[in-house]
């Protein structure tokens, strides 16, 4: 049996999708698969509230953790056996060749009946397919996002206090940021972790000052290859790295530490400040329901001419299987999920933000900064790096913060790497 689970994800992942698909047996009307597995209590009376309401039976199933679930995804397109609505839990790339093979649908005559209006614009357009994408996906809408976050600073308000620094002004400049480590190292305190060693979250970080250096065109013209990672802007971004390096500012392990110890760190009071998504406002009242703390945003360097930006938007998403004789109801469903009732239910349940802007008013003050950064979140772009050349960013920054590389030698292996996927000589 296991050689044939196996087997299947292996097909998932090497033949390409057909473009025909069934449906799973009927277990309800709606069926959606999930991985949010700490929702599940939430979305299951979110469910029987909507029977109640409209007769129509849904029925949430959890598969966890995310690398399971996404296998599963991928073994059911093979097998044609998709849910009413999924996600794919990939980046646009991925989406597009579920989109491509006709098994997501394309929801944008649905959201033109007033369903757009009410959701958040950045996560939206993290769902949405702009005229000539890289991945020749017609234009359109096809997803839909249930909540949304963001990823910013947290800051420990009473250990600043202890070190001497305002809690109610947080550094806002990189010099002024460097100097909030000061002194916090000078009072025994560790000033900033995060879950370094895993990619993305780096990659997040190094990312904002990108933006902040290079601007959306700046970063249209890395990915296409008119502006080298050699650039004196990308060395700055490198710089990041090296000047928190340099200044002692990285807790013990940073570069191999996950994101979960990384939390317990911020939250245990052993460091002061902590790069994480909206989501740690749970994760940190789970963890110590009396933490004193503010979140702001990363700060911008001097020399950035472009406005901070910083990760986020869509938070979870889902998408609707084209091809389900459900299909209407599904998009019914996911329509009364998002209107803003449900989503105040639902934001109260899980202290997530919610994807409907009408409903985030009720939100907890620090919930509300986040929300009100969205519109500061990266732009949704119609092409994408290559998945090695980020890889190959995102391992150089760990070896700048050890000490291993200098920003000149990651810059030149980055670029390399560049160059490999392009097919340059």
């Amino acid at each position: 049996m296991l050689r044939i689970v196996r087997l299947l994800i292996a097909c998932a992942l090497l033949v390409p999708f057909t473009s025909c698909s069934q449906n799973i047996s009927r277990k309800a009307d709606v069926v959606i698969w999930h991985w949010m597995t700490d929702r599940q209590a939430a979305f299951e009376k979110i469910a029987a509230q909507y029977e109640k309401e409209t007769k129509v039976s849904v029925l949430f199933e959890t598969y966890a953790p995310s690398e399971v679930y996404r296998d599963k995804v991928r073994a059911a397109a093979t097998g044609k056996l998709l849910p009413e609505i999924f996600s794919t839990l990939g980046d646009k790339r991925e989406v597009s060749s579920f989109i491509n093979a006709g098994y997501i649908a394309d929801l944008s005559a649905d959201m033109q009946t007033g369903w757009k209006s009410h959701l958040f614009d950045k996560p939206l357009s993290q769902n949405t397919f702009p005229e000539g994408n890289e991945w020749k996906v017609k234009p359109g809408i096809y997803g839909v996002p249930i909540d949304v976050s963001a990823i910013m600073i947290y800051y420990n308000k009473d250990l600043f206090k202890q070190a001497g620094l305002d809690p109610k002004n947080p550094p806002q400049t990189w010099e002024a940021f460097l100097e909030a480590g000061r002194k916090l190292r000078a009072a025994g305190i560790q000033p900033f972790a995060s879950g370094f060693s895993e990619g993305w979250l780096i990659g997040v970080f190094a990312n904002s000052y990108a933006w902040n250096m290079l601007g959306e065109q700046g970063i249209l013209d890395t990915i296409k290859g008119t502006i080298k990672y050699t650039d004196l802007r990308w060395l700055k971004v490198y710089q990041v790295f090296a000047d928190m390096a340099k200044h002692d500012m990285f807790a013990s392990g940073i570069a191999t530490m996950v994101n979960k110890d990384a939390e317990r760190t911020f939250a245990t009071g052993k460091a002061a400040m902590a790069l994480n998504g909206s989501w740690g406002v749970n994760v940190y009242f789970s963890m110590n329901p009396n933490l004193n703390y503010g979140v702001m945003m990363p700060p911008k360097m001097s020399l950035g001419e472009y406005p901070m930006r910083i990760f986020g938007g869509e938070g979870s998403s889902l998408n609707v299987n084209a091809t389900s004789p459900n299909k209407d109801k599904a998009i019914a469903f996911l329509k009364w999920m998002t209107a803003k009732e449900q989503q105040i239910q639902l934001a109260q349940e899980t202290k997530n933000i919610p994807s409907n802007q009408e409903a985030a008013g009720g939100l907890s003050d620090i919930l509300k900064i986040f929300a009100q950064n969205i519109k500061n979140t990266f732009e949704s772009l119609p092409v994408s790096e290559s998945w090695q050349v980020n890889n190959v960013i995102n391992t150089d920054m760990q070896a700048i913060i050890i000490g291993e590389k200098t920003i000149d030698q990651a810059a030149a292996e980055i670029q390399a790497e560049k160059m490999r996927q392009s097919g340059a000589k």
